[in-house]
């Protein structure tokens, strides 16, 4: 049986009493270099891949949400849509839905709140850093759309669509940019997106002839409830906090009628600095690798207490203060490598593309520190086994990596990761399927005929 042929089995199964069902798609990405910078309104270059979230659906009478999943991993849940829709436990799958539902609700300011019985199915690994939670995002909201009766590309744009998910999404805990809900969305069959920001625009980026971005998972989780939720929103805290600080030195330098919202506003906004003027900004600003929170709030003419309140929440304070000129510097160098990236496809220079992959890994590795033993492990193992280019992608900590591969040495690269990394970290002689991806570049979320 087919994939979706055993989805419209399986709703059915679920849901017995209900309709027939309509179904939705949302794909998975990859980011191919731009890391942790869409939340400062920098561009990323990422591409949706093959492997997608698939939703039956069907409207309900009353306003009742109910959820089934074809992982036993996912435990059926229910919700009543309403104005403003309690989070379950962090953690709980049902919250990606509800963010949907209720990010919609808001944006249209919707009086009629109807349920819908959803039995979602998919390929995306999770935890692997090729976006299955923003995919599980994106599918539910084109759900929900359909049962308001709200046309994608009529009442609502697909950018106009990214944006306000972007926001939504942020009701699970994560401080993201916008990039995942962008490419899921918009992405391009065969190409990837140069995505920019503020206001949200997509540029398509041919790939390179002859070469393949082959995904390899670490097999660690990379979850975002607990520590690792916490780990992850250090860099948008973070990022705040510098920008305050960036934007008090510019005042200092340019006058006080300076406003910075974020980091990316350096070269967009009214300043339009070059990049050597903004590096120079940079560095008066964090002239010391460290800086205490106490030290902060001097800068800033504030408390601490108020840093905390504006900016960091409560992040933990490093011994020895925030690092706050490495994570800066990787944001300048980071934006630099995702334009020369895109004019390295346009040219077609595998080797150039390769070597941006390299320094961004470094640059996430040492100065945001997002990376994690077993990534640099695979980054390693890979360029040993031809890759051009390896790093990170996605939010780190765990998930997959990124390589670029000429396609006459895929085979050997593949084999040479398997007996490389997963022969010593698998139970069985077999690789897990997961574990490693030959990506195809394929189109945005949509609905299934």
């Amino acid at each position: 049986m087919n994939p979706l042929d055993q989805l419209r089995t399986s709703f059915a199964q679920a849901y017995p009493e209900s309709g027939i069902p309509s179904l939705c798609r949302a794909p998975g990405r990859i980011n191919l270099i731009g890391e942790h910078i869409d939340y400062n309104g920098l561009p990323v270059l990422p591409m949706a891949i093959q492997r997608e979230i698939r939703i039956a659906y069907a409207p309900r009478r009353d306003s009742l949400i109910r959820m089934q999943n074809s992982d036993p991993a996912f435990p059926p849940a229910s919700f009543a849509n309403a104005p403003d829709i309690p989070p379950s436990p962090t953690g709980a799958w049902e919250n990606y839905s509800k963010a949907a539902i209720q990010g919609l609700n808001a944006h249209f300011a919707q009086q009629r709140l109807p349920g819908m019985d959803l039995y979602v199915a998919g390929d995306i690994p999770c935890a692997a850093g090729l976006s299955s939670s923003s995919a599980l995002v994106v599918a539910c909201s084109l759900a929900y759309l359909d049962v308001l009766g709200l046309r994608l590309g009529e009442q609502v744009q697909r950018l106009e669509l990214a944006t306000l998910l972007a926001d939504a999404e942020q009701y699970v805990g994560t401080r993201g940019g916008g990039m995942d809900q962008a490419i899921i969305l918009l992405g391009r069959e065969g190409a990837a997106c140069k995505i920019d920001f503020h206001p949200l625009r997509i540029e398509e980026a041919p790939l390179l002839e002859n070469h393949a971005f082959v995904a390899c998972n670490s097999l660690v989780k990379a979850e975002k409830t607990g520590e690792a939720l916490h780990r992850y929103n250090e860099g948008p805290l973070t990022s705040r906090l510098i920008c305050a600080l960036v934007e008090k030195q510019a005042q200092i330098e340019f006058g006080d009628e300076v406003v910075l919202p974020r980091l990316g506003d350096l070269w967009y906004g009214p300043l339009c600095l070059t990049y050597d003027e903004a590096a120079a900004l940079m560095e008066r600003t964090f002239p010391s690798p460290t800086l205490a929170l106490e030290q902060a709030a001097e800068r800033l003419a504030t408390t601490p207490q108020d840093i905390r309140e504006r900016w960091l929440g409560d992040l933990p304070e490093p011994q020895d203060g925030f690092p706050l000129q490495a994570r800066a510097r990787h944001q300048l160098t980071e934006f630099q490598r995702v334009e020369a990236a895109r004019d390295s496809l346009l040219l077609g220079d595998s080797r150039a593309f390769g070597q941006l992959m390299n320094e961004s890994h470094t640059s996430c590795a040492q100065d945001y520190r997002v990376s994690c033993k077993e990534l640099d492990t695979l980054v390693h193992l890979a360029r040993d086994a031809g890759a051009l280019g390896a790093r990170m992608t996605g939010a780190g900590f765990g998930g997959c990596t990124v390589n670029l591969v000429p396609r006459q040495g895929l085979d050997r690269f593949i084999d040479s990761m398997k007996s490389g990394y997963y022969a010593a970290r698998c139970e069985t002689a077999a690789t897990p399927p997961e574990a490693v991806l030959v990506a195809a570049a394929s189109a945005g979320a949509g609905y299934i005929e």
